[in-house]
């Protein structure tokens, strides 16, 4: 192998050097890298209490109550998108009080009235420009953990976590109130949080809290925030405004969530009836106990249509209540967010707790007279008999407690005698979690450990890690890592570690590198996910935004790269990628992007076969965006694209948005892929190569009758055709890939057609009570390929479904 593709012993001393070089070295933690003093501490506010809200208070977002006009004002937001840090447009009143029961904020804002864009959309709903109002709480009040809330005009609702520094996610949803009315002068809006949904440590009297607010103006696209705090800066959670709760003694919290289910499977010609409960207690403020019993996870929102035939699993989010309540505390480092996925990695989390694999697929059960197992059960999802949650805090020490356990999988099976049923034993799984933190002086350091069981019949499986962090009291530099051993009954002890650094030298700018090692025995994906073992990698990117440009708004760039290889030495490859994205004046958007591949090798997808070669190879492209503002809007993309052996395949992409009101939108996204040179693994050492096309469009219509009903209808398909073209054989040793002669046997032609389509109807009672009505219809289909059209392959996605039901069901939230 040419000396050129190896990494040097050289580049791995110079990583040991930075992991082994002192802190203090790179970031000061009195003075930042670029010699300016750490940002100043904004003076604290106290709320004004209440022993109650007023008796005539009525939260609709008018602000009629007289309870408004005798609070302070705070009219401090600054233009932070883009970050010009320059004074609104319009002009932002917020006033607040709270009660034992919880706190108040009102918003009252100017704006034309012709400009309004309300936009309603369901839950969480993102990468939609509409009018809202975010409010971010630090209810640790030293920068440890947040809560985040958004309302929009109209009344769509957002929610989620905050960990330091800026890592949000959305996977959290709380039981809060939110309402809006357009005015005489813009719109307003007004929000109640209580106490019990969130966490907070145990204080006897006083209480701080840091508290962000910032709105969003469509006609704009602007965020305005108090205090100002743009994303181009490293200071976030550590520096909102602190607020003082001289009188704050929430009460204890109790809510529990019965629902029932109806389902009729019309493959099955089945209906079933389900029965179960979440319950959330929270006693005190640094405790909270969350169960379920016989809970039903699915049915009622069904993941993206995905199509993988590479070697590495595909992530799928979290989207079930018990799982999102207090998970934060399991997310052990930036990479383990699934939003926010560590240095310079677009790609999938990685993480020791992913809880999607509890309840998920269950494990194939014996086979031994090599039955025939229906399709669909083996698709099926693990019930499961219950699961049990304790989270809290102690001090500086965060703790998180999981148990969960799955009931047996049935599987209808025939052989030529007749009828089998045959079974699998579910999984009972166990999570630890400890976080030591110290946030004093401004800065952020973290200890944690992390330990995961799952036990079944095939194999018991254990995984531990101890994660670190550190960010200096300035923000400038931050650093998190993790090690982690995992232990699988019948096979060698795995380890694996990764350290992250970012350093941002001042506002717009920031350099990451990251290093990582997992060893060949390394497996978390009993109940973590991690894409793959057996790699050592170095990877590095740096970005720069400028605001105010002279040809638009704003302009970002960035460049990232990585070379990475295998524990027995071979070089897996390398990159370095160019990204450069500029918004116009207009509010349209152009990214170019530039990556160029060095060559390496591939010891994944000959599926345990062997190594082989894969060809430097260049990637361009670009998308382009009409204005978000727009009733129509429109993105258009294309890439080129070098295939692992050379070859050109062309990507086209096309979206279509249509918002005729703001409770109605449909949506277009159309992507078609021209391969040429498809590397496919076949079977042992055999691969083919295959000149393809694949169309995967998305269809998507929502109407709101309110912020609160909605009616939504989904259609996603992936269809593929593709002929054979050449043969190659995997080399003895790591080498490039031989041609040869077409093997015996049938054709290597393959088509596919995958399907999801949904209509659901969701009508919100109360916050996290709900009435659903879903239909969902998914196939998933391959067969050789004949003269079949794609509209042929559309209609046997559509005629040949695994998955065919109606759920009815019905969830209400009961509390204190």
């Amino acid at each position: 192998m040419p000396n050129r593709y190896r990494l040097s012993i050289a580049s791995w001393l110079l990583a040991a050097g930075l992991l082994l070089c002192p802190v203090a070295a790179l970031a000061s933690p009195a003075q930042d890298p670029a010699g300016s003093a750490a940002p100043a501490r904004l003076p604290q506010l106290t709320v004004t209490f209440l022993e109650d809200r007023p008796a005539d208070f009525k939260l609709d977002g008018k602000l009629t109550e007289p309870v408004w006009a005798t609070l302070p004002v705070h009219r401090d937001l600054q233009v932070i998108e883009p970050d010009t840090l320059a004074a609104p447009a319009h002009e932002t009143r917020v006033r607040l009080f709270y009660t034992k029961r919880g706190l108040y904020v009102s918003f009252d804002m100017d704006q034309p009235a012709d400009t309004l864009i309300a936009r309603l959309s369901g839950r969480d709903g993102s990468g939609i420009n509409r009018d809202t109002i975010n409010i971010t709480l630090d209810t640790s009040g030293d920068g440890r953990y947040a809560f985040w809330f958004g309302l929009g005009l109209g009344g769509a609702i957002s929610d989620g976590t905050v960990l330091p520094e800026r890592r949000f996610q959305n996977e959290w949803d709380g039981p809060w109130r939110g309402a809006s009315s357009v005015t005489e002068r813009g719109w307003s809006a007004e929000v109640f949080i209580p106490w019990g949904i969130v966490a907070m440590p145990r204080e006897s009297n006083n209480r701080r809290m840091g508290f962000y607010i910032s709105r969003s103006v469509a006609y704009l696209a602007e965020r305005w925030a108090w205090p100002a705090l743009p994303s181009t800066q490293s200071r976030f959670l550590s520096v909102l405004q602190p607020l003082n709760f001289e009188t704050l003694k929430p009460r204890q919290q109790l809510d529990f969530y019965p629902f029932t289910a109806v389902t009729s499977d019309y493959l099955d010609d089945d209906v079933r009836f389900q029965s179960g409960l979440d319950l959330f207690w929270r006693p005190s403020t640094n405790f909270q106990l969350s169960a379920t019993l016989n809970p039903d996870f699915g049915g009622v929102e069904s993941d993206n249509a995905d199509l993988n035939l590479t070697a590495q699993e595909t992530f799928f989010p979290e989207k079930r209540l018990f799982f999102q309540e207090g998970q934060q505390v399991f997310i052990a480092t930036p990479r383990a967010d699934n939003r926010s996925r560590g240095i310079g990695n677009p790609g999938p989390p990685f993480t020791m707790v992913n809880t999607r694999r509890i309840g998920g697929l269950p494990r194939a059960p014996d086979n031994p007279l090599d039955a025939t197992i229906e399709p669909q059960d083996l698709r099926q999802f693990a019930q499961l008999s219950g699961a049990l949650k304790a989270t809290g805090q102690i001090g500086a020490l965060r703790y998180g407690l999981l148990g969960a356990t799955e009931e047996e999988s049935k599987f209808d099976a025939t052989i030529p005698a007749g009828e089998l049923h045959l079974r699998s034993e579910g999984s009972n799984y166990g999570i630890l979690r400890l976080l030591y933190e110290d946030a004093e002086g401004g800065g952020y350091r973290g200890l944690g450990l992390l330990s995961t069981t799952v036990v079944n019949e095939a194999r018991d499986a254990s995984a531990h890690g101890i994660d670190w962090h550190y960010l200096s009291n300035t923000g400038r530099f931050r650093m998190d890592g993790q090690s982690f051993v995992s232990d699988i009954e019948g096979t060698a002890t795995g380890y694996g570690g990764f350290v992250d650094f970012e350093l941002i030298p001042r506002q717009g700018r920031f350099y990451r590198l990251g290093i990582e090692h997992f060893d060949r025995h390394i497996d978390l994906n009993d109940l973590g996910f991690l894409q793959r073992n057996d790699r050592n990698r170095i990877r590095m990117s740096h970005g720069r935004q400028n605001s105010n440009i002279s040809f638009g708004r704003n302009n970002d760039f960035d460049v990232r790269g990585f070379v990475s290889r295998n524990n027995d030495g071979l070089f897996l490859g390398g990159g370095i990628f160019f990204t450069n994205r500029v918004t116009f004046n207009d509010l349209s958007r152009l990214t170019l992007n530039l990556n160029q591949w060095t060559g390496g090798y591939d010891d994944l997808n000959s599926f345990g076969n062997g190594s082989f070669w894969i060809e430097p190879r260049t990637d361009f492209g670009f998308t382009w965006e009409t204005p978000s503002n727009r009733r129509l809007i429109v993105g258009l993309g294309f890439t080129r694209r070098e295939e692992n052996l050379n070859e050109d395949s062309n990507y086209y992409r096309l979206s279509l948005t249509w918002r005729p009101s703001d409770a109605m939108v449909a949506s277009l996204n159309l992507a078609y892929d021209d391969r040429s040179g498809w590397l496919l693994h076949q079977e042992d050492q055999n691969f083919t190569t295959f000149d393809a096309e694949q169309w995967r469009p998305s269809l998507t219509f929502e109407y709101f009758a309110s912020a609160r009903q909605q009616f939504r209808v989904s259609w996603q398909w992936i269809g593929v055709k593709a002929r054979e073209q050449k043969f190659y054989r995997l080399p003895r040793s790591a080498a490039k890939l031989s041609r040869t002669a077409k093997p015996a046997g049938p054709s290597d032609d393959f088509a596919i057609s995958d399907m999801i389509f949904q209509a659901r109807y969701r009508l919100e009672l109360a916050p996290l009570s709900d009435l659903f009505v879903v239909y969902t219809r998914i196939s998933d289909t391959s067969r050789r390929l004949g003269q079949q059209s794609f509209d042929d392959l559309a209609s046997d996605g559509w005629n040949q479904p695994f998955a065919n039901q109606l759920v009815v069901k019905l969830r209400y939230r009961f509390g204190t």
